[in-house]
């Protein structure tokens, strides 16, 4: 992505390359600029469990901006040739996994497990303590 607004002196803009929704933690971007201005070293895990990268470099007014992004093995190029183009994007098929599933259902069973323990030692602490409580007041009345 290449910015429209450029800054004061009307020749330098800034472009931006992003990677997201991989699998993989090994992204790598690399850009046709070198003045690099952000980067981020580590890729973000998000919510959905991929990850995602961005990279953003100066750039003249008339510069063409290539993007190449590193997964693994495979690389994928954008450029800014065309501005009614978009770099489009590579189509992951997400695959259930059964064992993916039965795996947190089994984590969410142990922590109610737990909770339920937790529960019952506190019930019969709290028995522990009334029935001590009236004995010992038996003791001191009788």
């Amino acid at each position: 992505m290449k910015s429209k607004k450029l800054e004061d002196d009307g020749r330098i803009g800034k472009a931006a390359c992003l990677a997201r929704n991989s699998y993989t933690k090994n992204i790598s971007l690399e850009m046709s600029s070198n003045k690099v201005v952000y980067e981020i070293n580590t890729p973000i895990l998000t919510s959905e469990g991929l990850y995602n990268t961005i990279q953003v470099v100066n750039v003249t007014e008339s510069t063409e901006v290539t993007c190449s992004a590193k997964i693994n093995n495979s690389t994928i190029t954008a450029s800014t040739t065309s501005a009614e183009e978009e770099a489009e994007e590579p189509v992951i098929e997400k695959v259930c996994n059964t064992t993916d599933t039965s795996a947190q259902d089994n984590k969410v069973e142990k922590a109610n497990m737990l909770s339920m323990a937790v529960l019952g030692l506190r019930v019969l602490l709290a028995k522990s303590i009334a029935f001590n409580t009236l004995m010992s007041i038996k003791l001191f009345l009788f």
